[in-house]
């Protein structure tokens, strides 16, 4: 049932091949109207945007570099064009330049003291034309992850061409909240870059908070202990869930529908999340946020999830088996709500007693389940054509093994137990 999660591409991409056609058009508007050429455009992230979720979550993926010897699987590029593109091809800070002939070397140093230190690419052009080139930047990851509203930031753009002086440019952009979330990024020829697997960032088996949640789920007694799929029984694989959707329920954990970013941007389509600390601590959770969190929960205790994106909704699925063959939908917007009067699960008993049947959290657990297995039926061909952006599947596990970080958790915070929990 899994789409497309990430795809490496070694080949020109939209987002660069866009940049460098439209250097290519600046530049030739400035030699027909015979202005002084200046030798190079910045390429300052996404319309002027940083987002601190992408940076990190991308960290450890390794870059794509010219000297890549893989097969893109976007494979109608030329070669010419690929050779247009230089250094980290995933990139989102650079510039375009014009070569002025064949062997030119260059050098293209980037500096912004408050969120990277000084990054340099040095190369040669091999022949005339326009070049993008993104240096690899070495980015303060602990300043990003700590960025919580959008500042205005200042990065300098350095170009030595050859033996001409070096020219130096300075842009101001917009350094979004580490809340802020991209999923697409639309482009000026019409085609889109999805990066919706960036929402795996704010899943965070690691956290801390997820241990002391754990432990107040485990004092409920509707698990003795939480071991993933070891039993191979369906029936306990609900129990533990339930016992997780149980405890944040005790928390009076409530959907509230904050989505809206401070900073807005028709170019980069983007949500507001939530991290897990104040998900938590704020008993508030929108769809996203509340995916995330129980997604966070599931990952420690081997129960594999996976985030649904349908249009303007985000829910939870997570495998009843270690092969991956048996997925539910959970739609996580009915944590804390009140419960329908539906009290079973479609083909499977005795996953509560008698005591727990009646309580609101488990009706309301089966009417999530119901829910989401609903969801997952009415667009499996959507989820399966590939062809909408908007209905995503992102498996967890699949983003752990491409190198998706999760962002880190800010120590300073402290976890505000329920009454009767120790900390």
């Amino acid at each position: 049932m899994f789409i497309r999660f990430f795809r490496r591409e070694t080949k020109l991409d939209s987002r660069t091949r866009a940049a460098a056609l439209a250097a290519i058009a600046w530049l030739a508007g400035m030699a027909a109207s015979g202005t002084a050429q200046a030798q190079f455009i910045p390429i300052d992230g996404w319309d002027g945007q940083l987002f601190p979720s992408y940076l990190i979550a991308t960290a450890a993926i390794r870059s794509a570099t010219a000297e890549d010897d893989e097969e893109s699987d976007e494979s109608e590029e030329s070669e010419d064009e690929s050779s247009a593109v230089l250094g980290d091809k995933r990139g989102v800070l650079g510039v375009s330049v014009e070569s002025p002939g064949e062997d030119t070397e260059i050098t293209v140093t980037i500096t912004g003291s408050e969120i990277l230190e000084e990054s340099t690419f040095s190369g040669t052009l091999e022949g005339e034309g326009t070049y993008v080139i993104y240096p690899p930047i070495k980015y303060k990851y602990g300043v990003l992850a700590k960025n919580k509203q959008s500042v205005p930031v200042s990065l300098t753009f350095e170009v030595e061409i050859g033996d001409e002086e070096v020219e130096v440019q300075t842009r101001t952009i917009t350094l979004r909240s580490v809340n802020d979330c991209p999923f697409y990024i639309y482009h000026a020829d019409g085609t889109f870059t999805d990066v919706s697997f960036t929402f795996a960032a704010y899943v965070n088996e690691q956290h801390p908070f997820v241990d002391k949640m754990l432990r107040e789920a485990l004092n409920s007694n509707i698990v003795d202990s939480f071991t993933g799929y070891q039993s191979g029984n369906t029936a306990e694989v609900y129990r533990q869930v339930y016992a997780i959707w149980n405890a944040l329920s005790e928390r009076d954990v409530r959907y509230s529908n904050i989505t809206t970013s401070a900073a807005q941007n028709n170019t980069v389509s983007s949500q507001h999340v939530r991290l897990i600390d104040e998900s938590i601590n704020n008993a508030q959770a929108n769809c996203v946020d509340g995916s995330v969190l129980l997604a966070s929960m599931l990952r420690k205790i081997d129960i594999e999830p996976m985030l649904v994106f349908v249009p303007g909704h985000c829910y939870l699925a997570f495998f009843l088996d270690a092969k991956g063959t048996d997925l539910v939908g959970l739609e996580t917007t009915l944590i804390g709500s009140t419960a329908d009067g539906q009290t079973t699960l479609p083909g499977v008993e005795n996953v509560v007693d008698d005591t727990w049947q009646n309580t609101n959290s488990w009706g309301t657990f089966c009417a999530a389940v119901a829910m989401g297995n609903q969801g997952l039926r009415d667009n499996y061909k959507k989820f399966n054509e590939k062809s909408d952006p908007e209905y995503q599947l992102v498996p967890i596990a699949a983003a752990r093994k491409q190198g998706i970080l999760p962002i880190p958790f800010d120590s300073a915070t402290k976890f505000e137990a329920t009454a009767g929990v120790e900390e």
